[in-house]
């Protein structure tokens, strides 16, 4: 039987009314820790003893280490983890020793970010502002980070900055100097004989006086200044052995109240002699506003037979507090 055409419009259109539609699959947004970068911020009291694997430290305000055992202290206290997503934060450099520049870590809003933080976010032909004992000296690209696996840790090389003396170079834009401290004679008569019996409370009951270096400063910004005094003797000069009398140490003096203190920032006392010791040698002070909250903090150069290194510290009032630690060497 012939159909007419109305016939053949009546089924299409029943056909398109019975047909169901499959739903569109939507993706799930990827959460993962990928978009979270971590921080560390050293924030526990001093003379804590856990042990953490990360750069920033705490140390007592007081150490006397025999000839014996004569380490850097041990990184102390577990860090507090932040999120460090947001900018601005700014990374840090410093060279205490003619070479290349060591990653010490960062900044963010006024807290420490480790090395390890830090390193992934930088990249080839990274902008510095280079600081040296005088005052900025200028700007330079460094190379992305590499690390070097005698220091542990991240050396950056500059393409436009010459190999020098100490100097930090930091990716942000505040006054990392403020305030330039003063370089005094070490022959001065007060600072040998405040050394010198401060020596002698240490248990060196004649003691060879050689002082290294004495800076003046003022660290927190407070109208008063600090002196910065570091000094080493050893009667083994070649750096393998130690004597009875031998030391090594950075102090402060700081006035507290009515009364000026001497304390210690790191050092080292030797009671007996030790053939092979290997003596860390503390000196090469340097002073910068590293975290832009106004305080100077202290950079040691460190050196010892095939090594150098940099240690930095913060002061707050009485406490001292390490902040970052890389030693090249045995």
């Amino acid at each position: 039987m012939k159909k007419n055409p109305l016939f053949y419009f009546l089924v299409v259109l029943l056909t398109s009314c019975n047909v169901v539609s499959s739903p569109i699959s939507t993706p799930t947004p990827n959460t993962g820790s990928s978009a979270t970068t971590m921080a560390v911020k050293v924030s526990s009291p001093v003379g804590s003893a856990v042990e953490v694997a990360v750069s920033p430290t705490v140390l007592p305000l007081q150490t006397n280490v025999p000839a014996t055992a004569s380490p850097m202290p041990s990184p102390v206290n577990s860090p507090t983890i932040a999120q460090v997503n947001q900018q601005p934060y700014a990374a840090i450099l410093a060279r205490m020793y003619p070479g290349s520049f060591v990653l010490l870590g960062g900044t963010e809003n006024g807290k420490w970010l480790s090395p390890e933080t830090v390193a992934p976010q930088l990249s080839d032909g990274e902008m510095y502002h280079i600081y040296g004992v005088d005052g900025p000296t200028g700007s330079a690209k460094g190379k992305t980070p590499g690390y070097d696996q005698f220091c542990q840790g991240y050396l950056v090389e500059t393409d436009s900055y010459p190999f020098g003396g100490r100097a930090v170079g930091v990716t942000g834009n505040w006054d990392v100097m403020p305030r330039l401290a003063q370089e005094i004679s070490t022959d001065n008569a007060t600072y040998v004989e405040v050394l010198k019996t401060w020596l002698v409370g240490q248990n060196i009951p004649e003691p060879v006086v050689e002082i290294d270096q004495i800076l003046r400063v003022d660290i927190e910004g407070d109208g008063t200044d600090e002196i910065l005094i570091s000094a080493s003797h050893f009667v083994e000069p070649t750096g393998h052995s130690v004597a009875l009398g031998d030391y090594s140490l950075v102090v402060m003096r700081k006035v507290i109240g009515n009364s000026v203190v001497t304390i210690p920032i790191i050092a080292d006392y030797y009671y007996q002699e030790v053939e092979i010791q290997f003596p860390l040698t503390y000196a090469a002070l340097f002073v910068a506003d590293l975290n832009a909250d106004g305080t100077l903090e202290i950079l040691v150069g460190v050196e010892r037979w095939e090594g150098t290194g940099v240690l930095v510290y913060e002061v707050e009032g009485t406490n001292i507090q390490m902040i970052f630690r890389l030693i090249c060497g045995l």
